[in-house]
Formats: structure tokens, sequence, C-alpha cells
């Protein structure tokens, strides 16, 4: 049985990988600001100990499309 908080998630996986992993990844080189698919809560830590205005973007777990998160 699947779970149906993880479709959203399998969404984005696929929808990123199909159609925009060519776009961000280019010649084996992953952008710094570019952290994939992590959640808010992960987007958060990460930026924690970063003083104002640092960034990052992600693909959303929850649905499909990029999301900023900045401190």
């Amino acid at each position: 049985m699947k779970r149906a908080g993880l479709k959203p998630l399998r969404d984005a996986f696929i929808w990123f990988t199909e159609s925009q992993l060519q776009r961000v990844i280019r010649n084996g080189i992953v952008p710094e600001w570019f952290h994939g698919i992590i959640s808010r809560k992960t987007a958060e830590e990460l930026l924690m100990a970063k003083p104002p205005g640092y960034f990052l973007i992600r693909v959303s777990e929850s649905r499909i499309g990029y999301t900023l998160s900045y401190r």
C-alpha cells in the first residue's frame, strides 16, 4: 500500500529529474545555492547558523516547483 504523504515528494522528484535536472546541474557542477529536494525544516536548520541575507533554493517536498528559503 502506498502512503498518500509520499505522493507529493515522488511527484516533485519526477518533475525535477525529468525536466529540471539538466537546467540546474551543468557539467556535473551543482550551484552552491541549490540544495535539491529538502524539507522546509531542513532548509531552516541549514540557514540557522548563517548571517541574515543568506539564502538557498530547494525543490519543494510538498508541491512541484522551486522554493526560496532565506535568513
